[in-house]
């Protein structure tokens, strides 16, 4: 069994395993309590003797050892505590601010312009976001653009039936009247070679589109970006707007939305908005109606 013996400044070290004298204030073990032993402390510093093994204490300068954390550096000083579980790290602050931008501008699109059951899957719906992601992503202003998407929905055209069956001076005629002078002689052309895409391509419905893409988002944008006039840009305002409808596709914001929620001090990570919504396509996509009215109104200070 190994003793400890003290010096005269107070800092123990390992000795012989001759047995201290009693008149030593130092730690003691009692033969008959050898497995557990009895600490008698006098000093604030030294070594304890249990179960026959020595075990050195530190004084209160010593710093003890920091744990790394997922959310801090241990050198930085300033460390977040872990959350138990994914909810404690959300701030709430987060979650109303994300309901005040809803309750305030999250309109559904094309909803406002009388665009009736915008929130199904029917045939004219999805061609009524065709329509608003062709022109709305084309160089033009964005009033004009959707002032457009609203004449071509009161002219009927977004039954696909209707569209095949008008003349391209017809169409002309209605995106002038929209405004969509600059590109209205190539959109007139496209909007005729759109009908017989959804036509031929889909049976005259673009829902067929989704079912033959088996529901993959990668599948549907190389589909839509078949349709003459939808880039990049056009595909990702039609996923804005479809996901409401076909759910598959969500969740998902386009990069100048997302912009637009970092400034707006709800963050730009997908997956943690998705969770705010409540994993709603539908409140995503209103989310995303909001964000772009709150950016071409200039609106983000409302919420910073």
């Amino acid at each position: 069994m190994v003793q400890t013996r003290t010096r005269d400044h107070g800092v123990a070290e390992k000795g012989s395993r001759k047995g201290p004298k009693k008149d030593l204030k130092s730690e003691t073990v009692t033969k008959s309590d050898r497995g557990q032993a009895t600490r008698k402390r006098s000093h604030t510093d030294g070594e304890s003797v249990a179960n026959g093994t020595s075990t050195v204490e530190h004084d209160d300068t010593s710093a003890p050892p920091t744990k790394k954390t997922k959310h801090g550096n241990p050198d930085s000083g300033t460390q977040t505590k872990e959350p138990e579980n994914e909810s404690d790290a959300k701030p709430s602050a987060d979650v109303a601010k994300v309901q005040a931008i809803l309750s305030k501008y999250g309109n559904l699109p094309l909803s406002d312009i009388g665009l009736k059951q915008a929130s199904e899957a029917t045939p004219e719906t999805i061609l009524a976001f065709v329509f608003h992601a062709m022109l709305t992503s084309a160089r033009i202003s964005h009033d004009l653009a959707y002032k457009s998407v609203k004449c071509l929905i009161e002219a009927g055209y977004h039954d696909v039936y209707t569209l095949k069956n008008s003349s391209w001076q017809s169409r002309t005629e209605v995106l002038t009247k929209g405004g969509y002078t600059r590109y209205r002689e190539k959109t007139a052309t496209a909007l005729g070679e759109l009908a017989d895409f959804v036509i031929e391509q889909y049976d005259g419905d673009l829902n067929n589109m989704i079912k033959h893409a088996e529901s993959s988002p990668s599948k549907v944008r190389d589909m839509i970006k078949g349709v003459k006039g939808i880039g990049n840009v056009g595909s990702d305002i039609f996923f804005d707007t479809a996901q409401a409808v076909w759910p598959a596709l969500a969740p998902f914001i386009d990069p100048r939305s997302l912009k637009t929620a970092e400034q707006c001090g709800i963050g730009s990570d997908v997956g943690r908005l998705w969770e705010e919504v409540g994993q709603d396509a539908t409140q995503m996509c209103r989310l995303i109606s909001a964000l772009t009215t709150i950016r071409l109104e200039k609106k983000e200070q409302e919420f910073q």
